[in-house]
């Protein structure tokens, strides 16, 4: 991210950003609609739109822009082919590539977060070693960001904000997780958790697993697997 101006071709690659939406379910409502989208038009693609936190309907000089964009595959736990790799391994080549691509000097980038969920040390290791790998001079800032599920998403928030608001004028955000090396369970130990959350109804309902939490979205919602893969196709 950065804060300098953009050509309207960079402009219309940039993504908008949304406020944060009000209940609990107003999230989910939100993505079921994208995927409804998706499976009534195949070839609907989802637009950009503005926001008042971020920027304005008309291009501006201070609107925050994306400049490099990349990632690695997306691969199936325990089984694909980076079942093995290190998320220290699979960061350092982003790095690399975001200062490669976008030619920035990496002494004036502001900030770096990554989000994660099931990392050591909250994530912040695992994100300083990569960059420390990735040659990045030591004087960058970084954090390990943890939102669940929308933990990428809350660090591009997080470096957005910090440079919209002029605290810095160029950062790097992302995410990266290992579900092989660190299954969904891995940091939940019982014994180390008070037993009156099993006496709480909503404190108990955070020890479901994801997996079955989809499951019940998609059965509530009716949102097939089929529309499912089809919107993954797209995106």
């Amino acid at each position: 991210f950065a804060a300098a101006p953009a050509p309207p071709e960079e402009r219309s690659a940039a993504p908008a950003f949304r406020r944060s939406l009000s209940g609990k379910m107003d999230r989910v409502l939100r993505i079921a609609q994208h995927i409804r989208l998706a499976a009534d038009e195949p070839s609907h693609v989802l637009t950009a739109e503005p926001t008042a936190a971020m920027s304005g309907a008309e291009p501006a000089d201070d609107d925050v822009v994306v400049c490099c964009a990349v990632r690695t595959g997306v691969t199936r736990a325990k089984k694909g082919p980076l079942k093995d790799t290190p998320c220290e391994d699979m960061l350092v080549p982003l790095f690399k590539a975001i200062v490669e691509r976008t030619k920035i000097d990496p002494k004036l980038i502001g900030d770096a977060q990554i989000g994660n969920v099931l990392q050591p040390t909250a994530g912040g290791a695992t994100t300083r070693m990569s960059m420390f790998l990735a040659d990045l001079p030591y004087d960058i800032p970084c954090a390990g960001v943890n939102r669940q599920c929308a933990s990428s998403l809350q660090a591009a928030a997080n470096i957005a904000t910090s440079i919209k608001t002029g605290v810095i004028d160029v950062g790097i955000a992302g995410g990266v997780e290992s579900m092989s090396m660190y299954p969904m369970t891995s940091q939940t130990v019982m014994s180390k958790t008070s037993p009156n959350v099993e006496k709480h109804e909503l404190a108990a309902a955070c020890l479901i697993p994801m997996g079955v939490t989809s499951e019940n979205v998609a059965a509530k919602y009716g949102i097939s697997r089929e529309v499912q893969d089809r919107m993954a196709v797209e995106s």
